[in-house]
């Protein structure tokens, strides 16, 4: 799947400033339900932490955290970032002059977005299908009495 970060136009040069704040609050709210699907993805891993270090798990439950690490450091930065831009609001409606830098942060924003949106995905996918199969290989034990 190919991600766009925006409409091949000059959207981001004739966009209103309220659809950009409408947009911006629209990833305030994306970012802060990131946060919740991390904390539950910390959860699974609390749960089931034991099975995911056993040593048919542990090559990749490494990788896997890893990975999930770095995430959670996009996703500090992007939270910050996405709440430094909405107080930027104030100084882009108040001053025409500050409309290229104020176009030019959101752009990049977005674009950061988009990445970290790919890369959670991606993850998210990587702890669901190691929690599956720890599910099922514990379910496997229990079925045959070990």
């Amino acid at each position: 799947m190919e991600f766009r970060t925006r409409p091949k136009s000059n959207y981001m040069l004739e966009a209103e400033w309220q659809e950009l704040h409408a947009l911006t609050i629209h990833w305030q709210s994306d970012v802060t339900f990131f946060g919740d699907e991390l904390r539950f993805i910390d959860l699974l891993i609390d749960k089931y932490f034991t099975t995911l270090v056993d040593k048919n798990h542990i090559a990749i439950t490494k990788d896997v955290t890893a990975k999930l690490s770095d995430i959670k450091k996009t996703y500090e930065s992007l939270h910050q970032k996405v709440s430094i831009h909405l107080q930027h609001f104030e100084n882009f409606v108040a001053d025409p002059f500050a409309s290229d830098a104020f176009r030019n942060e959101h752009a990049a924003l977005e674009d950061e977005l988009v990445s970290f949106v790919k890369n959670f995905r991606d993850i998210k996918r990587s702890v669901f299908q190691l929690t599956e199969q720890v599910i099922k290989d514990e379910k496997e034990k229990h079925l045959i009495g070990r």
